[in-house]
């Protein structure tokens, strides 16, 4: 599994805190379904 870096702003960073998202899988989830739409940007 390759790792990246992300930069989020701080308002994303504390609602993700307060929901308990793991935001791994939140990244995963959302770039597979761009891929699966054909998506680019």
């Amino acid at each position: 599994m390759e790792r990246r870096n992300i930069t989020i702003r701080e308002e994303q960073d504390k609602w993700i805190r307060e929901n308990h998202i793991n935001l791994s899988s939140l990244v995963r989830e959302c770039i597979d379904n761009r891929m699966e739409s054909g998506l680019a940007d």
